[in-house]
């Protein structure tokens, strides 16, 4: 137990009158005190559950990001222009499919060089993630930081597991798993951003909670969160898809009646990550089917974030076309074979 970490449980812990939220500093000295295991696992659970019943502070979120990034994590540089930080929940999806594989090999074909984190064996649910998907794919995922940065500057594309990056952060998965709850944690891992890439998209759920953080974005030069699929970046057809930028006021509504998707469609699978690789083998060979559209949609849209193409019509099409054409399929290989 550490006296020092008490002052930081009082104020997330107390009643509705005197708890209140932790300062930028406060915040980064709690996660150091919790990741350097001097804080008791009794003390950090009770922080982490307190802090959730209080509701996240978005100078806590910042500390807490920033002093992952300066003292926890190994960070990767990749020379390449205009990267992009895909985060999905680190958790998975576990009702619709995992499709972010997929947008990610057609962003690379349409010349976006793209970076997936994540991780196995995260709470609040044994969800599909990424990571899982590339596995089946034969892609790589338990890479050095050195072979991670090495992968993006050859083929455009990489995946750095937290278990590389940041052991610091996989040792609290076996406390984390024990709430049954979300807390922090589940929100900041999305926001570490470990190959410090200027343009970030990341997946988020709960709108309100998003436009209060939405400031706490860390690509270095823009970001976007997506209110996509089970909080993931999957923008569906035949529903509005809210879309915050880093600044108040910074958001977009997608409407993919625009691109003539109309009709919604739940791309269901059964939970296993075979069965949602087999998909997004479909999607990279151009298949007409839902999920193809739904891939489609989603990096178009992203391109037209990005400023690669004039609007989400035009990026869609963009897409669809390197779906169709085999290019998409071309930029898989490619990676798959390293």
């Amino acid at each position: 137990m550490s006296n020092l970490f008490i002052p930081y449980l009082q104020a997330v812990g107390r009643g509705e009158k005197l708890k209140r939220d932790l300062s930028y500093e406060e915040a980064k000295d709690a996660l150091r005190l919790i990741l350097r295991r001097e804080a008791s696992d009794v003390q950090a659970g009770a922080f982490l559950i307190a802090q959730r019943v209080k509701g996240e502070a978005v100078d806590e979120i910042n500390g807490m990001v920033d002093v992952m990034r300066e003292e926890f994590m190994v960070r990767i540089r990749p020379q390449v222009e205009n990267l992009l930080d895909i985060a999905c929940p680190y958790n998975g999806k576990n009702r619709t499919a995992q499709l972010a594989p997929a947008v990610a090999f057609t962003l690379v074909a349409a010349g976006i060089p793209v970076v997936l984190h994540g991780g196995e064996g995260v709470p609040t649910k044994p969800g599909i993630t990424p990571g899982a998907v590339l596995w089946e794919l034969s892609i790589p995922t338990h890479l050095t930081a050195r072979h991670v940065q090495h992968q993006i500057e050859k083929v455009g594309f990489g995946f750095f597991d937290m278990a590389q990056y940041s052991p610091s952060w996989v040792s609290l998965l076996p406390m984390r798993r024990q709430f049954g709850l979300r807390t922090v944690c589940n929100t900041i891992e999305k926001l570490f951003n470990p190959a410090d890439a200027p343009y970030q998209i990341s997946g988020f759920f709960h709108a309100n909670y998003i436009e209060r953080i939405r400031s706490t974005q860390t690509g270095t030069q823009q970001s976007w969160m997506i209110k996509g699929e089970e909080g993931s970046i999957e923008t569906a057809a035949g529903r509005r898809t809210p879309i915050y930028g880093s600044l108040a006021g910074d958001t977009l509504t997608l409407s993919p009646k625009d691109v003539g998707l109309a009709e919604r469609e739940r791309i269901e699978v059964e939970p296993t990550p075979a069965k949602h690789a087999a998909i997004n083998i479909d999607v990279i060979n151009g298949v007409s089917a839902p999920a193809t559209d739904q891939v489609a949609l989603t990096a178009g849209t992203i391109l037209s974030l990005l400023g690669v193409c004039s609007s989400v019509p035009a990026g869609y099409d963009q897409a669809k076309q390197l779906l169709v054409t085999g290019r998409v399929n071309k930029t898989y290989q490619k990676i798959a074979s390293g």
